[in-house]
């Protein structure tokens, strides 16, 4: 489902961001490499309905803002506070045209990609191609610094026990925290809170926009607004636009040492190229003379690997 949006409030689009660092402050310098991860892996951004009255496709698409961020780089290559993209690209959250049209009911929050495309004489106008997305639990607006918090096995010998993450969105700031409250947030079903709580869990967790407090020793995350995913989406590992890009992967997850080794037996994970060119190298890396009990496998042919809603597969279309 590729297409304008034709009533869509305010929303936010989640474009797959790494965040790697643990400052308790951003990074400046971390500005121009998001402008790179918006096109190549993504980062969360905003996107308000174009309202202007001119032909399309040069009217009518999406204006796009990074959360938390003052700039983007646009598909022209310019920077700017927004870019016009002449529309988005829905098909990788598996949801119906009549479940997007719903997005302008609640702030949602998705992860994509901005990618460039050409509208014939028009030019390149851009196209955001959408991977996963959340929406917000309640009718409420907030300004509020969004993250990513999740629980984490963190083991403490005395209270209180930092056992939360907290990244923030698009920038390099990650938090220790010792609670995530939501309680602040008004007129939420049960069935909401209860869903709250098992995102919050475990990685990736929950999205919650609020503000970090100190008090004492303990550390929490105040939320004014959260938000639950609306669907599984794409992941990065096997995000695709053609064929060409998937491949069929004996290592079918990414290993970060030892402890974390598996047996490889035959190829049976659909991937994209770059990550099953990953996923390889880093389990040479820390697996190649790691002694494990592995099974012989008789490995039939693998089915092919295509690329169908942006998402590698494993079959046929």
């Amino acid at each position: 489902m590729s297409l304008s949006i034709s009533r869509l409030g305010l929303l936010c689009l989640s474009l797959g961001l790494s965040l790697a660092a643990c400052a308790p402050v951003d990074d400046d310098s971390y500005e121009d490499v998001a402008d790179d991860e918006l096109r190549v892996a993504g980062s969360y951004v905003r996107v308000r309905q174009d309202t202007r009255r001119c032909v399309s496709p040069l009217c009518g698409g999406l204006w796009v803002s990074r959360v938390n961020q003052r700039t983007l780089r646009c598909a022209d290559g310019s920077m700017a506070r927004e870019c016009y993209v002449a529309e988005a690209d829905y098909t990788g959250l598996g949801l119906s045209s009549v479940e997007v049209d719903a997005f302008g009911e609640r702030d949602v929050i998705l992860r994509g990609r901005l990618v460039a495309k050409t509208y014939g004489s028009f030019g390149n106008l851009g196209q955001l191609v959408v991977q996963e997305g959340w929406r917000a639990v309640t009718d409420a607006a907030t300004t509020a610094t969004v993250y990513e918090a999740y629980n984490t096995p963190r083991v403490c010998v005395r209270a209180p026990c930092p056992t939360y993450d907290a990244n923030k969105l698009n920038g390099t700031t990650r938090y220790a925290l010792t609670g995530v409250d939501l309680d602040g947030v008004a007129d939420v079903s049960r069935a909401d809170r209860r869903a709250a709580a098992s995102a919050l869990s475990a990685a990736p967790g929950l999205l919650v926009a609020g503000a970090v407090r100190t008090t004492g020793e303990s550390r929490s995350l105040v939320a004014s607004q959260f938000y639950l995913r609306l669907s599984p989406g794409v992941s990065d590992a096997v995000y695709c636009d053609t064929d060409a890009e998937c491949t069929m992967a004996t290592r079918g997850h990414d290993v970060a040492s030892t402890t974390d080794c598996y047996c490889a037996l035959c190829p049976s994970t659909a991937l994209n190229v770059t990550s099953a060119t990953r996923f390889d190298r880093n389990y040479q890396r820390y697996c190649s003379n790691f002694r494990l009990s592995c099974p012989v496998a008789r490995c039939a042919a693998p089915p092919p690997a295509v690329c169908l809603n942006h998402a590698c597969t494993a079959g046929t279309r």
